[in-house]
């Protein structure tokens, strides 16, 4: 198995498609996600087989019998799987709040031939090994382009 983890803030929520959907009366529970970043995952997922988790903090909004934020989770879930990058499964919420550990503890009980970490904060301190030479650190002011892109496929191969 291959594996995308994937989080959300700054890399397929980006600050431009977060005022668009503002500028269009697009509450939280209809925002866009960034069609370029949202494409490249799904290009990404189609061409190397990688399952997607999400291992973004937006996970916590599924503990919740919120209807509103329900309805955030059940829109971000319909765009990843309308991109080709449907979500597969989510880390596990650890008492540490550490990336790497949560990553870490998913990848202990679901061992991976290979794994990409789409994030853009570099937060992972207790289990560092997950990330080296597995994190493609995206700026949050952009999403992911070509560059993020091309750097997680040469990670998981084809």
């Amino acid at each position: 198995m291959k594996a995308i983890f994937l989080d959300v803030d700054g890399v397929i929520a980006t600050p431009t498609s977060v005022r668009l959907s503002y500028l269009l009366g697009r509450g939280p529970e209809n925002q866009w996600y960034d069609l370029v970043a949202l494409r490249y995952v799904g290009r990404l997922a189609q061409e190397t087989g990688a399952v997607v988790v999400l291992s973004s903090n937006w996970r916590d909004g599924l503990d919740t019998p919120d209807p509103f934020m329900k309805a955030v989770m059940d829109n971000l879930f319909a765009q990843l799987e309308e991109a080709g990058a449907p979500v597969f499964a989510l880390t596990p919420r650890l008492p540490s709040y550490d990336r790497s550990d949560e990553i870490g503890s998913w990848l202990d009980e679901h061992p991976c031939e290979a794994w990409v970490i789409l994030d853009d904060l570099a937060r992972f301190e207790l289990r560092p090994e997950v990330a080296e030479g597995h994190l493609v650190l995206v700026e949050d002011s952009e999403g992911i382009r070509w560059q993020h892109y091309r750097a997680a496929r040469a990670i998981l191969g084809s």
